[in-house]
């Protein structure tokens, strides 16, 4: 692009009053356009093939000017325009002028929903679909686990949401999460990155192991405890009736009490030197995860761990129970509705007494219970967190441009599953019901993406995909990421029919899984 064309581009905007229909230059990207008196950003975009190259334009006073990493640069006046690339330096540049495009608290927001982009190219669509929506998205969502599987940082996961942000105009507010971080040093990277919330993941301070103990050995194991601990939990809980709505209250037996203390306690002291350490210093959003138990979290196990956190002084933003039932990677619910809705309403009692949100986790594709979700939730709403669904909607377009391709990567994803048993809880296994790879065909090969077994197989093979590499090169990554920016405005459309259905049955939309997809499920075929 000419800088003197830009220059002229610069004039037309500022004449145009906030108007931009009407630009004659289809390079400027319009949603992007910031005027702050007669200074002006955008974002320009340059064909270069198929792809669109993107580029940062910043016309502003020379004072001010210099804080921008150029690559080009013009004087007009007492102005100067710089073209650069979208980097750290230009991003933090433009945090100082624009607030909102910085990731920051989702305090105050009802509704909040992670989106987990894995892959660095999601946020764009994902923007499009929240504005209006009264959600706050969480555009940046990876763990340390994603992270190392797709050689990505923290850093570019809140720099590819930030820039999202500024290229779509979106100043509603957004949140980025250091997700499932397990220790001091994970949680300091994650704040050093500039995570607005945190996801502090229990595993390793939740003692699962509890679970299988007979009530003989239960009873010997928490009576071994401090003498004082003993009374004081018997005192607080055994035998104790908790109301905590006019639906709901918690009964703790003498089992209730030994187990939450055994499993849960140790997580609640972890998490008080977290948030005394990272959460009050920086200020930070605050979702604890106590879903990484072997059983689901029964309502006195909930209810001992945010009441131990409320005698702290802590309130999280939001708390994830185990839900009853199966909450497995990129397919519907497991179980019983029934049941689930019933067992919704006490955690969504205990959640609203204490004072936050629920946090439904490994929330991808749960289409059965989000209107049950939606319906329950009071007045701190809900958060939602999905990652594996842009991954797969990436694997739609490989199939429907390179069919050849998508059936190569299902028969590798299947023949080294055993690879990721070890991360993940899923039905699909390769003596199980998930399609063989010799009856996938090219013409066949998109049913594999409603499939959930196929789904399952996929999801989870994200990682060995992307890494694999012969004589030192990428067997599948160039290929992969080049199909999809060749084709962004489809892997754009499959993101959002998909994220849309979630959506609308969180908010009350649409009523059932049948209805949200007779509804977006043929734009994506």
């Amino acid at each position: 692009m000419e800088l003197q064309q830009l220059v002229t581009d610069v004039h037309e905007i500022l004449a145009a009053n906030g108007d931009y229909t009407n630009l004659s230059d289809a390079a400027v990207y319009q949603p992007s356009i910031q005027v702050d008196r007669k200074n002006v950003y955008f974002i320009l975009h340059e064909a270069n093939g198929k792809q669109v190259a993107k580029s940062l334009v910043v016309y502003e006073d020379r004072a001010q000017v210099a804080d921008f990493d150029a690559r080009e640069s013009v004087q007009d006046a007492n102005k100067t325009l710089v073209v650069g690339d979208l980097n750290e330096t230009n991003w933090h540049a433009l945090v100082k002028r624009f607030a909102w495009v910085k990731p920051t608290s989702r305090h105050g927001y009802k509704y909040t929903f992670g989106l987990g982009d894995r892959l660095g190219n999601a946020s764009n669509a994902h923007l499009r679909l929240f504005k209006g929506r009264g959600i706050m998205p969480v555009l940046a969502q990876q763990s340390i686990r994603e992270l190392l599987l797709t050689n990505r940082t923290e850093t570019d996961v809140v720099l590819d949401a930030g820039w999202a942000v500024f290229e779509e105009g979106y100043t509603d507010g957004w949140a980025a999460d250091g997700d499932h971080v397990k220790n001091p040093h994970e949680v300091d990277y994650a704040v050093k990155a500039g995570c607005s919330m945190i996801t502090l993941d229990c595993t390793e301070k939740i003692h699962n192991e509890i679970a299988d103990l007979s009530d003989d050995e239960l009873d010997a194991k928490f009576n071994a405890l401090d003498v004082d601990l003993v009374k004081y939990f018997n005192e607080t809980y055994l035998d104790k009736d908790f109301q905590i709505s006019d639906q709901a209250s918690v009964h703790f037996s003498k089992k209730d009490v030994e187990q939450s203390v055994l499993i849960f306690f140790g997580a609640v002291e972890y998490a008080e030197f977290i948030y005394h350490k990272f959460v009050v210093p920086y200020n930070l959003d605050f979702e604890i995860s106590m879903d990484e138990t072997i059983v689901p979290t029964t309502p006195a196990n909930h209810y001992f761990f945010a009441n131990e956190l409320h005698r702290k002084g802590i309130t999280p933003e939001t708390l994830a129970p185990k839900f009853y039932g199966e909450f497995q990677k990129a397919i519907d619910y497991i179980g019983d509705i029934d049941r689930f809705e019933r067992e919704y309403v006490v955690h969504e009692a205990i959640a609203e007494h204490f004072g936050y949100k629920l946090s439904i986790h490994s929330g991808s594709d749960k289409l059965s219970v989000y209107e049950i979700i939606g319906r329950l939730s009071k007045e701190h709403g809900w958060h939602v967190k999905t990652a594996g669904t842009n991954w797969l909607e990436a694997l739609r377009v490989i199939a429907h441009v390179d069919p050849k391709l998508m059936v190569e990567l299902y028969k590798f994803s299947y023949d080294n599953l055993d690879d990721v048993k070890a991360f993940y809880v899923f039905n699909a296994q390769t003596d199980g019901t998930a399609p063989k790879p010799e009856t996938i065909n090219t013409d066949n090969v998109m049913t594999l993406l409603s499939d959930d077994d196929a789904r399952q197989v996929l999801h989870t093979m994200y990682g060995s995909i992307l890494n694999l590499q012969k004589s030192y090169r990428y067997v599948y990554r160039d290929r992969f990421f080049k199909i999809l920016k060749d084709h962004q405005a489809l892997y754009d459309k499959y993101l959002n029919a998909h994220i849309a259905e979630h959506l609308d049955l969180l908010q009350g939309l649409a009523k059932t899984k049948a209805e949200v997809q007779a509804k977006y499920e043929p734009t994506i075929q």
